[in-house]
């Protein structure tokens, strides 16, 4: 018998898997955390936070990491997983605990992008998993709009916002978000002064690159089907044996990408899938020129091409002041570089079929984009 592979650690393993099994537990504990820290939460504004909000693969962790290396933000660190719901006490505890800083190691997704324990990741769709039922459905709409209505969830997340910013020492919460493009209305709502950076690539590129992917995370549970739990109780379904199509409100698109991954037409199921979430954001900016106002589309290559400019417009559309935008273009040019693009895992009728899918939405965003993000 082959040894056993063991891909997730055990906090991730164990003490992840008991709190999923009692969903009651962590927002019980964040109510009283919030109580007990009442006055730093009213102390604490909630002013203008980011949401990076491109679908995967589209270079959104880069960015992430990037804005959380500014003193001006907070955002959810890899240590702070599973312990999500009570930023406050999690921290002093780590404090209190001194713990020894990580050796950076590459993550899991073999990209070459090394990960330590404080290094930021997206885990805030825990919570939209908990109070909003059927996340994740394919049969059912994702599209959470200006109408959307949670009180209690609303109270929670400008709660959790105040107390990580609080917490960390800094001035404006920062999240990354694969699942957001369907949520942006919502989000607009709860926060008129918030920002999105929508980042995209290429659209072969980064079909290619979800494909890999799929086939990593596929092997990898192979070997530890830990990795599955972990990644569904984080809400990670972009790729692997779990990975399901994302409803922005067309059920027949919807249903299109589903029977494409069913099929084994993973390429195109994902090529299908680019369309629908850019092509909703897109559509939901060209009828409302606030929306727009607050989005700031990010092309990869072209911020790898040209890291001083398109960091600088990043620093603008964030209102950054003038010593953290430094900083960023600073960063952001010592460590963005234009990719070399690794062979595409698919032959060349594949990729007519991606390019023929996604030309005409193609288009449409790099008209956009030389545009200056503006509608007509």
């Amino acid at each position: 018998m082959p040894p056993r592979v063991r891909h997730v650690p055990f906090v991730q393993r164990r003490t992840a898997a008991w709190l999923a099994a009692l969903p009651w537990l962590g927002p019980g504990l964040a109510r009283v955390e919030s109580s007990a820290v009442r006055d730093a939460i009213e102390a604490t504004p909630a002013r203008s936070p980011v949401w990076i909000c491109g679908m995967a693969r589209s270079g959104s962790t880069i960015l992430l990491e990037l804005l959380d290396a500014l003193p001006t933000f907070a955002s959810h660190h890899y240590s702070d997983y599973p312990w999500l719901w009570t930023p406050y006490w999690r921290h002093c505890l780590r404090a209190a605990l001194a713990p020894k800083p990580t050796v950076p190691r590459e993550r899991a997704h073999r990209d070459r992008i090394l990960v330590t324990a404080d290094s930021p990741e997206a885990f805030e769709e825990v919570f939209w998993m908990h109070f909003f039922a059927g996340r994740h459905d394919p049969a059912r709409s994702q599209v959470l709009d200006a109408d959307t209505r949670h009180p209690t969830f609303e109270r929670f997340f400008d709660e959790h916002q105040r107390k990580l910013v609080a917490v960390r020492g800094a001035r404006r919460y920062l999240a990354k978000a694969n699942y957001h493009l369907p949520r942006i209305g919502y989000l607009r709502r709860l926060h008129a002064d918030a920002r999105f950076l929508i980042p995209l690539r290429e659209p072969v590129a980064q079909v290619a690159s979800l494909v890999r992917q799929d086939v990593l995370f596929t092997r990898l549970d192979a070997e530890d089907p830990a990795v599955a739990a972990h990644l569904a109780r984080v809400g990670h379904f972009e790729f692997g044996p779990q990975k399901r199509a994302l409803n922005s409100g067309d059920a027949e698109a919807t249903q299109a990408i589903a029977a494409c991954f069913d099929r084994g037409d993973v390429a195109q199921g994902y090529a299908h899938q680019w369309v629908a979430q850019y092509a909703y954001a897109l559509d939901r900016m060209q009828h409302d020129a606030a929306l727009a106002n607050a989005c700031l589309w990010v092309e990869h290559d072209r911020l790898c091409a040209h890291p001083v400019s398109n960091l600088e417009s990043i620093a603008a559309h964030l209102a950054l002041d003038e010593t953290d935008a430094r900083r960023l273009v600073h960063a952001g040019r010592a460590r963005l570089r234009s990719e070399d693009h690794a062979d595409a895992p698919f032959d060349a009728a594949t990729r007519r079929s991606i390019e023929q899918i996604t030309a005409p939405l193609w288009r449409r965003l790099q008209a956009w984009i030389e545009r200056g993000n503006a509608p007509d």
